[in-house]
Parts: structure tokens; C-alpha cells; sequence
């Protein structure tokens, strides 16, 4: 029965290609309809699969690891398309399945979690970061984590967490033999541009004591009232740098130059080390897999569109994700241009008052020609830079497609494109059309 389902599924996602969708999602829709327990099915087969989230980075993390795998020729299942929901993760099972294959890295969207983990349980489990994000659909940070404590709970799950975020720390008390991992105090030095979520103890509500702050909430933490505190971690980032790939040091031994650029991804490199070590995959080929990714899926994607400009594509959807793109202008020195996309779609998040939390001034002391702001939601995107003291020529074109024939037609060297997630395809489709 279950190769009647996978040849459904792999039918399903050819026709939906076929008519011009993607096809992640709907052969998972149409497998649930006919077995509402088909995951439970569908997983049975493997005997490692590690699920990774976070509110900003899991798709890169998770194909850092994907591909590290495939470089290793390791065979295995992952969700690379990003279709991180629970349709989504059917279709990857369905599709990607074959009776050698029992290591599954799954993506996996944070709000997701509780319905998924109805039918799968991981076997470890990579949590990066918890950042306000969509509040009309996850609701607050706070909320957001007790519902994944509760999915977590008993479940004899290994997690890997990000030591240097206190929410992710929050959820050690529900894992088994638990790994950390974080970034030195003195192995970098972030710009925080102060956007901080809540900063107190989760245990008596007691405000947290930084020693050291990199962004944010991340950072070296603990409670003066109680023992809540910044974990040892077992993977430590000792050395960094940024000009503008990102190159690294862990545990000062392993050192290796990558292709990612964008400090964030410190991090996402971090937490996808971490668990290939924990997979027991050999050092070399961790360092030949994390150095050789090339982004590919609208995260810090390099895209030619003309013989004279280079558009840089990053995908934002909160404060803390635009604070961090935006902020990849700063080093260049020629004259750039800037398409910001904004949509409200229910992927999206409807409540798009988080812009007014984004630091816009990040960008008043770059060289900018021209922003262009589009989206359903471009008037107000606009006006949010109206309020800045962002001096550039600011531009309204709702339509997608209208808004990419200008940034082509604009001559400057590099175009920093980003938009927010329901928007990303199409930005990225238009992009790449000559």
C-alpha cells in the first residue's frame, strides 16, 4: 500500500508542476485526505530523523546539512524546497523515500511543530533561535514555547540548542543527553541595533544579567534569583570573520572559509556543524560541505541581472531578519539600490506592524541610489521609510514584476533585493527572467 501512495504522490507533484505550481505541498494534502496516519506510516522505515526550526535560519541550516550529506554521499531525505509544514514534510517522505534510506533531515516550521509531532517523533532535534515573528499566527514568543515544551515533553528527544539564545534554552528541560552550542564572547563583534525580545528569567521572571550581549537577546546570560543560565557548549564558534564570506574557527581546531555571506549565518553554519558532528560524519567532510554550499533558494542568493548589476537576494519576515539584511549594505562602498517587497498574505503573517520595529536608520549611512518598495503592502513600506532618515529616492511599485523591470534598469553595480516570505518566489522567479 505504501508504494501505491508514493507513486500518488510523485504523480501528483508532476501534474501540479505541470500547470505551473511548485508541488511540494499538495501530494501530502491528497495522501492525508486518503489516511489522515500516513506519516505515521511514511516514517516508519527510519531509524534517525532530526527535525531543525528556529524563527530565522532553519532552511539554511537545514541545507547546510542536506548538503553536506549528499557531498559525503550519505543517502538520506530532507525537505530542501522549504515546505516546511505538515502537507510539506508528507510530500518529502512520500516522494524522496526508498528502502535504503533511514536518516530524514527535516525543516520544520516553529508553528508547526505541535501538529506534526501528532504523527512523528525525532530522534534529535536542532533549535536555533526564537524571534518575534507573525504574531497573529504563533502568537508571543512565550506562547510559542510553552506549546513546543509540551510536544517535547517525555519524548526522550536529543535537542541541540542554541545556548547563546535564553528562549532556546528555555526547552532544555524537556530534552535527553541535550548539546549546546554558541558563539564566543570574543570571537566576533556583532552590531546590536537594539531590538531585544524579553530578556527575563523564564524560570522566576527575574531580569536576566548579561555578561556579554552579540544581538539581541543572544548572548552570555544569567538569572541573579535562581540557576537559569547560559549552558557550556560542547560547539563554540572561537574565531570569525566577515570580508564579506564568513570564515570560522570551532573549538579552535576546525577552521574552514565558506561561500555564505552575512554574519547571521554564523550562526546557521554553527548549528548545522553541530548536528553533522553529532551524526558522527568525519571532520573533512563537514568543513568540504559547509564550505561548498552555494545558496541557491533566495538566502543570500548572488543573481546576474544585467552585463553591469548583481542583485544579492535574502529572504526577511520580522525585525530581527530585516535588521540583519539590511545591514549587509553597510561595507559596500559603491552606490547600491534597494527593492523591498512586503506582502500580508497568511503565510505572511496579516500584522505587518513589525516594520515599525525594524531600524531602517541602519541604512542612512549608506551610498543608496534608489529603493524601490513593493508588495501588497508597499505604500505602507514606504511610508516606514518616509520615517526614517534613510536619504535615497524611494519608489512605489506594487507589482512585483514591475518593481524587478526597474531595478534592471537602474545601471549601479549591486541591488540588495529582500522580501518577506509569500513574496520570495516570485521575486526570485523575476529575477532570474532575462
Amino acid at each position: 500500500m505504501l508504494s501505491f501512495y508514493r507513486n500518488l504522490a510523485k504523480l501528483t507533484r508532476n501534474t501540479s508542476k505541470l500547470i505551473g505550481k511548485k508541488g511540494t505541498d499538495l501530494p501530502g494534502k491528497v495522501l492525508r485526505k486518503l489516511d489522515k496516519d500516513i506519516l505515521i506510516k511514511l516514517s516508519k522505515q527510519y531509524d534517525e530523523i532530526v527535525f531543525v526550526t528556529g524563527t530565522n535560519g532553519k532552511t539554511t541550516t537545514s541545507n547546510l546539512i542536506g548538503h553536506t550529506l549528499k557531498e559525503a554521499g550519505i543517502n538520506f531525505i530532507n525537505n530542501f524546497e522549504g515546505a516546511n509544514m505538515l502537507d510539506g514534510i508528507i510530500s518529502t517522505f512520500a516522494i524522496q523515500s526508498k528502502n535504503d534510506t533511514k536518516l530524514a533531515v527535516i525543516e520544520i516550521d516553529e508553528g508547526s511543530i505541535k501538529k506534526v509531532m501528532q504523527y512523528i517523533t525525532p530522534t534529535k532535534f536542532v533549535i536555533n533561535n526564537f524571534f518575534r515573528d507573525q504574531i497573529d499566527r504563533f502568537g508571543e514568543i512565550d506562547t510559542l514555547i510553552a506549546t513546543i515544551g509540551e510536544q517535547l515533553e517525555g519524548k526522550n528527544i536529543q535537542l541541540i540548542l542554541n545556548s547563546d539564545d535564553p528562549f532556546v534554552t528555555r526547552l532544555s528541560k524537556y530534552g535527553n543527553n541535550n548539546i549546546y552550542f554558541g558563539i564566543d564572547k570574543d570571537a566576533y563583534s556583532f552590531t546590536d541595533y537594539g531590538i531585544s525580545e524579553s530578556k527575563f528569567c523564564p524560570s522566576c521572571g527575574t531580569e536576566l544579567t548579561y555578561d556579554h550581549v552579540h544581538y539581541s537577546q543572544l548572548g552570555y546570560y544569567h538569572c541573579e534569583n535562581c540557576d537559569f543560565k547560559h549552558q557550556e557548549t560542547k560547539y563554540t564558534v572561537t574565531k570569525a570573520k566577515v570580508e564579506p564570506f564568513i570564515e570560522l574557527s570551532i573549538n579552535n581546531e576546525d577552521s574552514f572559509s565558506t561561500r555564505l555571506a552575512g554574519d547571521y549565518n554564523i550562526y546557521n553554519l554553527l548549528a548545522a556543524y553541530s548536528l553533522l558532528k553529532e551524526l558522527n560524519l568525519d571532520n573533512d567532510l563537514i568543513k568540504n560541505g559547509l564550505g561548498s554550499y552555494t545558496p541557491k533558494n533566495g538566502r543570500m542568493q548572488s543573481i546576474r541581472i544585467s552585463e553591469s548589476s548583481m542583485a544579492l537576494l535574502n529572504l526577511a519576515k520580522n525585525p530581527a531578519g530585516l535588521n540583519a539584511s539590511l545591514a549587509i549594505g553597510n561595507p559596500i562602498k559603491e552606490q547600491i539600490n534597494y527593492l523591498l517587497v512586503l506582502n500580508d498574505n497568511g503565510a505572511d503573517g496579516i500584522d505587518i506592524s513589525w516594520i515599525w520595529d525594524t531600524d531602517f536608520n541602519i541604512m542612512k549611512n549608506q551610498n543608496i541610489k534608489n529603493i524601490i518598495c513593493s508588495g501588497k503592502r508597499a505604500e505602507e513600506l514606504a511610508l516606514r521609510i518616509k520615517y526614517s532618515d534613510v536619504n535615497a529616492n524611494v519608489v512605489v511599485r506594487k507589482e512585483i514584476k514591475d518593481a524587478v523591470k526597474q531595478l534592471k534598469n537602474y545601471q549601479e553595480k549591486y541591488a540588495l533585493v529582500i522580501p518577506n516570505y509569500t513574496a520570495l518566489i516570485a521575486t526570485q522567479k523575476e529575477l532570474e527572467n532575462n
